[in-house]
């Protein structure tokens, strides 16, 4: 995050260097054919040239970081560096600390202080200080003609004006960007941060999830095979016999289960989109024998091809689970596709939410289901949304990249 906002100083300074020295140029234009002063005309565009190769310099700079090789804050500070010292280059020709320009030694010194340590900027602050003070009394006095004294005042005054309205424009304008810039730092400081407690948390649950899948294999094994005695013993009685194969259909859907938690490291294989969808709906059917779920296909074409690791194929069936629980009467699970996302909805007919609800809601008491579902789904590369349904009830809908997937 860092090396981004850097670079993204690194970029306003040129556009304020390249604003600086068409300001520059337009200054000297009005004094040469309006008020016909005989300025040194070569030293101050060589002066403008040199800044311009800089700023070329930095452009180059600007495309090694897209190669990886990340802005540092003294690099900041030295670009800031060379635009006082230019200024100052600038001012030693008309006039010094007497040109009412000195203003805008100020724009340096403030992005430093938005952008830059303590060391820097009080570098900085000496070198402007410096500067100012050596044109107060080094400096070559602007050519105007005795005739102009009496106007001098007056272009005085308006160069001032000029000049705090520019510093101005270019403060406000620039130092708002940083200070956005800053809040979005923090703001992505602290979804990283709240990210790791998540995984943190989730780790924890999969300690306890890997030990108990190893507890739970034997009894899993032992009911099974009493399950499997029983529907033998009792094979003339169709009440009892249509009780024990639904048991059956279950201990075997918690044994799958837990086959893929042992593997859940292992590489799975890829399925059409909506084959994949149609098994794990087969699945939940299991457990969930009175779901009554309405399954649509919208997408055109051949479907993409689907993995379901264990992590995302659980957090599906969570969202079913939520589904189910909201309103028992209705699910729907809607697949749908293009060239690049894969978009899965789960929806239901329940009370619903007040509108409000975003992706934030899994830490607002929607339970653990929920928290799983939304660490697997951005893990896969996707994303959730929580909506709210038309005619009442949640969408739950979850954006995949094709690309990853």
């Amino acid at each position: 995050m860092l090396p981004l906002y850097l670079l993204n100083t690194l970029r306003q300074l040129v556009f304020l260097r390249t604003l600086t020295v068409a300001t520059y140029l337009a200054a000297m234009l009005t004094a040469v054919l309006v008020l016909e002063w005989h300025l040194p005309l070569p030293a101050l565009l060589g002066i403008c040239l040199l800044l311009l190769l800089y700023n070329g310099l930095t452009l180059w700079r600007i495309k090694l970081s897209r190669g990886g090789v990340a802005v540092t804050r003294g690099e900041i500070a030295r670009q800031l560096a060379v635009d006082i010292v230019g200024h100052g280059l600038w001012l030693f020709f008309l006039g010094g600390a007497t040109n009412p320009f000195t203003a805008w030694f100020l724009l340096p010194l403030t992005i430093a202080a938005a952008s830059l340590p303590g060391r820097f900027t009080w570098a900085l602050t000496a070198l402007t200080i410096a500067c100012y003070s050596t044109l107060l009394i080094w400096y070559q006095p602007l050519p105007i003609s005795e005739q102009a004294l009496a106007q001098a005042f007056f272009f005085h005054t308006l160069g001032m004006w000029l000049a705090f309205v520019g510093a101005a424009l270019i403060v406000a304008g620039l130092v708002a960007r940083i200070g956005r810039q800053l809040r979005d730092r923090e703001h992505a400081l602290a979804e990283a941060r709240e990210s790791g407690l998540r995984q943190q948390q989730i780790l924890g649950l999969a300690i306890q999830a890997a030990g108990a899948a190893h507890r739970l294999g034997t009894p899993l094994a032992t009911l099974t095979v009493l399950v499997d005695e029983l529907l033998q013993d009792h094979a003339a009685q169709p009440a009892l016999v249509a009780d024990l194969t639904i048991m059956q259909q279950q201990l075997l859907a918690c044994r799958k289960e837990l086959d893929r938690l042992r593997t859940e490291h292992t590489a799975v294989p890829s399925q059409a989109a909506d084959s994949a969808m149609a098994a794990l709906l087969d699945d939940w059917r299991v457990v969930r024998p009175s779901a009554q779920v309405d399954f649509h296909r919208l997408g055109q074409g051949e479907p993409p091809l689907l993995i379901l690791p264990f992590a995302l194929r659980q957090a599906l069936m969570n969202l079913l689970d939520n589904a189910a629980d909201a309103s028992p009467a209705w699910q729907g699970l809607t697949l749908d596709w293009s060239a690049e996302r894969i978009w899965i909805q789960v929806e239901d007919s329940g009370p619903g939410f007040d509108g409000r609800a975003s992706e934030t809601l899994a830490g607002q008491g929607l339970g653990m289901g929920v928290v799983l579902a939304v660490s697997a789904i951005e893990r896969a590369g996707g994303h959730l949304a929580w909506l709210a349904r038309s005619g009442g009830g949640t969408c739950a809908r979850i954006g995949l990249p094709a690309a990853t997937i």
